[in-house]
């Protein structure tokens, strides 16, 4: 492994950009694989042959799926392993070296090509990757929000990944989402002091309680469709997921969730939240920038907006 670890670097040291060069050690193997580099990142191609588009990240490296012209030739699918780190080169050339080993009889190129999201699964756990499938439901409650009150007929905005005050903007409220997948707290997390003191419109809170499954439900690409069909641009919605960090072709996006509860609270004079008046002159104490709080919904009056009734809760 260590000799092909110094192919893999030698290559890189005398690719030419938007190129690829093979490997010493693949010229004449029927698995073959090459080193790649482009003017933003490098790293290493094997052919691929799967039906499923992979497009998946951490940190600074990704791994994805695309048609490559290989050594002047015309284009093949491929998949690709790259980074825009070039700080720790060898380092990356040792997780290249993992991914283009064939193994015996090409026991470890069939696991890859069969399975690469499963293969990058494994490297971002031993690696200790920050994964983003924590965000994935809260994203998702949004969306689900979204489609509802684009089916109800409303002129609706998601904000998305922008630096705006809620979630959503309709032509009658605002609406700021919050998910869990607790199955028995009722409780919500408030980032910010002033988050729930609209200036202008209403404001309404709107909970989703989820549920993880495996092939039921509804996930991210599923929503997405759903949306389009009702006439709006899905290049916005995947625009702003991409913004987000849910790139098309992420298997996050396929990650399945049953949508158990959609609660909405009207965030009025009675609802338990901080708000200017809850301070002298309207300002925070001196020296205090920024307030967190938990709100806990048990026994707030709330309309479920799945099933259209009043429920207590």
């Amino acid at each position: 492994m260590r000799m092909l670890n110094e192919e893999i670097k030698n290559n890189w040291a005398t690719d030419i950009i938007d190129n690829t060069q093979i490997l010493p050690s693949f010229k004449d193997s029927e698995y073959p694989a090459w080193t790649v580099r482009f003017c933003d990142s490098y790293g290493v191609a094997v052919p691929y042959d799967g039906e499923e588009s992979i497009n998946e990240y951490f940190a600074n490296a990704r791994i994805y799926s695309c048609e490559l012209p290989l050594e002047n030739k015309k284009s093949e699918k491929v998949l690709l392993l790259t980074t825009t780190f070039r700080e720790n080169e060898e380092v990356f050339a040792a997780l290249c070296a993992e991914l283009i080993d064939p193994g015996i009889n090409g026991e470890k190129r069939a696991t890859l090509c069969g399975s690469p999201v499963g293969w990058w699964q494994k490297w971002k756990e031993i690696l200790g990757n920050r994964n983003i499938d924590a965000r994935i439901y809260d994203v998702l409650g949004e969306l689900c929000v979204f489609k509802h009150l684009l089916t109800e007929g409303h002129d609706v905005q998601w904000n998305g990944p922008s630096n705006a005050s809620y979630d959503i903007e309709s032509d009658t409220y605002y609406a700021e989402v919050k998910s869990t997948i607790s199955r028995s707290k009722n409780e919500i997390t408030v980032s910010s002091q002033f988050q729930l003191y609209p200036p202008e419109k209403p404001l309404k809170l709107i909970f989703c309680r989820f549920e993880p499954t495996v092939y039921s439900g509804i996930c991210i690409d599923k929503i997405v469709e759903e949306i389009g069909k009702l006439g709006y641009n899905k290049a916005d919605i995947n625009m702003k997921l991409e913004e987000s960090g849910f790139d098309e072709g992420m298997s996050a996006r396929k990650k399945c969730f049953i949508l158990h509860e959609m609660l909405k609270y009207d965030v009025g004079s009675d609802f338990p939240r901080i708000s200017p008046e809850s301070f002298v002159g309207g300002v925070l104490p001196k020296c205090i920038t920024k307030i967190s709080y938990t709100v806990d919904l048990s026994g707030m009056k709330a309309e479920s907006m799945v099933q259209g009734e009043k429920n207590g809760v």
